[in-house]
């Protein structure tokens, strides 16, 4: 059987070369075993392997060796049976040390970490410089400066708008900036974090549009509202104006008759009848259109909420539009929250002013009632004129006003 030394020199130096690669990549494994395996017992194991490989390898390359004779008589199969378990060893050491670089936390995997986080991060001393930026910061820096941070304190300046300022980019992407103060090793660091509020700023301009189209909507419903109630009051004057000119038309043949023959004509109906034609035109009696309330009763009525009134509403002119308001928000409450079909009002007379109470037929409410909107507009209004609102949540809901007989004039 041939020895080792008696090999080909070719053969030989390639051996010799694979076992230097092999030791090579043991020594980096026992590198990588001091900086991250806490195992004493696994770092031994490696230092014992790298140093027989080395010591092994000078083995067959020393001539001093060669006079003693030591390994040069070993056979060629058996050296190269040690090589090959020698690179078994080195690649399953490699291995053991991949997975506990993956298992063990480290400066390394902190910063990886961070890096794949979607959200923006950025440490900076006091100063500016700047002690540890991810890449989703440095990508968001590119894309506002063209560059990445090389100044903390600048570029938080450059992003600041308020306390929670809103960046946006041509595409969509929307990120909000955080500025928060700490400290580390007994010295302040400042940190600017970038959410990632892509999606809510989409909703929230979708919002916005939304709004300004049914802002729009509205304005146009109220005005229809109007048109409606005036087109009612035209139709109801049209009709007085129709009676009158028939009851005149009436007159006017009645009147001709009893000139030229007398006997054929009543002549007490005949007076009492121009009479009322006078009375109408003179405007002495107030039509139901021109009465107070007509127009806020009339749009409940088309609602389909039913009014039961008790009591006499206040006819004071100063009076009249917090009534009419409190009319139009209750029934407004009795749809959109109470879903009832009734509003109840009582009108109470006092000495010193008038008591309405307002409620409805629909479900309490679940919560405290909050003086929004139309609510809110109606405390000012009544306290403009020296009055008192109260509203109850429980058991139901109930709107009651305290109205002056003589209301304070607004300033």
């Amino acid at each position: 059987m041939s020895s080792f030394m008696s090999l080909p020199e070719t053969i030989r130096g390639g051996l010799l070369l694979w076992l230097l690669l092999v030791g090579s990549v043991l020594f980096l494994a026992l590198i990588i075993h001091i900086f991250t395996d806490r195992s004493r017992r696994g770092l031994v194991i490696c230092a014992c392997e790298t140093l027989f490989t080395f010591l092994f390898y000078q083995v067959l390359i020393d001539q001093r060796w060669s006079e003693k004779r030591l390994f040069m008589g070993l056979p060629a199969a058996a050296a190269a049976l040690l090589i090959l378990v020698l690179t078994a060893v080195a690649v399953n050491e490699m291995i053991g040390c991949l997975r506990n670089r993956n298992r063990r936390l480290s400066m390394m995997s902190v910063k990886e970490s961070m890096d794949s986080l979607p959200t923006g991060i950025c440490f900076y001393w006091e100063g500016g410089l700047t002690k540890l930026t991810n890449l989703t910061m440095e990508r968001i820096s590119e894309r506002l400066t063209g560059g990445s941070i090389s100044d903390g304190e600048g570029f938080c300046k450059a992003v600041s708008g308020g306390e929670s300022p809103v960046v946006s980019f041509e595409d969509g992407t929307a990120y909000s900036f955080v500025h928060l103060e700490d400290t580390l090793d007994g010295e302040p660091i400042h940190e600017l974090i970038a959410y990632n509020i892509t999606e809510e700023f989409r909703l929230t301009a979708e919002l916005r549009e939304k709004q300004k189209k049914a802002s729009y909507i509205n304005a146009r419903l109220k005005a229809l509202n109007s048109t409606i109630q005036y087109l009612i009051m035209d139709k109801e004057t049209l009709q007085i104006k129709i009676r009158i000119h028939n009851d005149l038309g009436k007159t006017l043949l009645t009147t001709r008759r009893y000139l030229t023959a007398p006997d054929s004509v009543d002549r007490e109906k005949m007076l009492m009848q121009w009479k009322m034609n006078i009375a109408m035109l003179k405007n002495e009696q107030v039509e139901r259109w021109q009465q107070p309330y007509f127009v806020s009763l009339h749009h409940a009525e088309g609602l389909g909420v039913q009014i039961q009134l008790t009591g006499d509403l206040p006819e004071d002119p100063a009076l009249v539009p917090v009534v009419d308001s409190a009319i139009t928000v209750c029934v407004t409450n009795v749809l959109r929250h109470a879903e009832g079909d009734i509003a109840y009002i009582s009108s109470e007379k006092t000495e010193t002013g008038h008591v309405l109470r307002f409620t409805n037929n629909g479900r309490p409410p679940a919560r405290p009632v909050e003086e929004t909107g139309g609510l809110a507009d109606l405390r000012k209004m009544t306290e403009g004129i020296g009055g008192t609102m109260e509203i109850k949540s429980s058991p139901r809901f109930q709107l009651t006003l305290e109205l002056p007989d003589e209301p304070e004039e607004e300033i």
